[in-house]
């Protein structure tokens, strides 16, 4: 390299560890050591300039550095390069990376990587590209080629991320996916998943977010979206609005629905649904879940005040069930153990009137559609055949 102090060191040395990337290289001496270690260089990257700061020439643990494994080391030090060539192997917090070559400029403080990069992270994912550039601390940077696996099986894929702030990607021409590759034809398309022109993923909301986006089930499109969010992998449980539903029927006319979903504990969450119809006004579902120690139980209400009761009357003048001024219910269902073999709950609903149920094109039927009675069980539990032992009570 012209106007460089550049020199290899071949596989066969082994040099001392040098202090992290945020120095500057220094090559101290090499070590005869045992044939054992005789294939490997570990490098721990010292600070060249004098005036460092004290809190980066404390950094004495091994989490603070960073350990090197190439063929080659190459250092020019008239313009503050590093370079590690050949099968390396950077280790530092926890964080690996694997790549054909790594160049660390002591100026900028950023690292790049180049040919079959993997760089696998604290948190278990694994992150391949072509090319890699990263801030010293690996908080910031970018990959083309990206295609990053997640510790829960989740995965990504874009011709380009770009990484800001420590905790925000964003990924271009993306593609996400929950499903893993199949093991016969791993090109084939997964049983789902989900394009988009741009993929941003805010690990501090731990959300993403999705642009021009399409949803595909074995390679087919089916769905498009302009814009649409969805927790990330990691979330449980998040409170959000859920998917909008529309439908049509003759007696309600067309409706929309757009269900709330509220987390209130772990152990306990609502969803609230409001409905518009054109024919008969708003209608109102509320769904309350609870899990106990023991069991669980479900509450589940539905009501609609109708603008429009004449709908349900026949064309001989007389009416049904339906031609009412408030149509509703209630329902509820639960389950608690005994013991290991027995358990008791409960399976009740109560209606305004029984058509709400068996007229199939109304919304307020998809809403209401529980059996017409109730009843407290107590039965074995492995045994879904075997009869309840109380009896079953018909209401309305």
């Amino acid at each position: 390299m012209a106007g460089a102090s550049a020199r290899p060191i071949r596989r066969c040395m082994r040099a001392h560890n040098i202090v992290a990337p945020v120095t500057a290289a220094l090559l101290a001496f090499m070590l005869s050591a045992a044939s054992a270690f005789a294939q490997t260089n570990f490098l721990v990257f010292p600070n060249r300039l004098v005036t460092a700061s004290p809190s980066l020439s404390k950094k004495s643990d091994a989490q603070s550095q960073m350990l090197v494994q190439a063929n080659e080391i190459h250092y020019d030090h008239a313009n503050e390069l590093v370079s590690a060539v050949g099968n390396v192997q950077m280790y530092y917090n926890g964080s690996t990376i694997e790549a054909d070559k790594v160049i660390y400029n002591q100026k900028t403080k950023r690292l790049r990587a180049e040919g079959r990069i993997r760089l696998t992270e604290a948190d278990g994912k694994i992150t391949y590209g072509d090319i890699l550039d990263l801030s010293d601390d690996y908080r910031d940077g970018f990959v083309d080629s990206l295609r990053l696996d997640a510790a829960d099986n989740t995965r990504f894929a874009a011709a380009r991320a770009d990484r800001t702030e420590g905790n925000i990607t964003v990924m271009q021409n993306g593609v996400y996916t929950a499903c893993e590759a199949c093991k016969d034809d791993p090109k084939k398309p997964p049983l789902w998943q989900v394009k988009a022109a741009r993929i941003t993923h805010n690990e501090g909301e731990r959300m993403l977010y999705f642009q021009n986006a399409s949803l595909e089930f074995f390679g087919m499109p089916i769905a498009y979206l302009p814009y649409f969010s969805a927790p990330d992998p990691t979330v449980k449980k998040k409170s959000g609005w859920l998917m909008p539903i529309f439908s049509s029927s003759s007696k309600y006319g067309f409706a929309a629905q757009a269900p709330y979903y509220w987390v209130l504990a772990p152990d306990r969450d609502v969803t609230v649904t409001p409905t518009i119809t054109t024919k008969q006004g708003p209608m109102l579902q509320a769904e309350y879940r609870q899990r106990l120690l023991n069991g669980a139980f479900m509450i589940r209400g539905a009501g609609i005040f109708q603008q429009d009761r004449d709908v349900f009357r026949r064309d001989d003048g007389t009416v049904t069930p339906g031609y009412r001024n408030f149509r509703g219910s209630v329902e509820s269902t639960g389950q608690f153990a005994l013991n290991q073999k027995w358990v008791w709950g409960w399976d009740a609903v109560k209606l305004t009137d029984q058509t709400g149920l068996l007229d199939a094109e109304d919304p307020a039927a998809r809403i209401l559609t529980r059996p017409m009675s109730s009843q407290v069980m107590f039965r074995m539990r492995r045994s879904g055949c075997s009869p309840s032992i109380l009896p079953r009570l018909k209401f309305w």
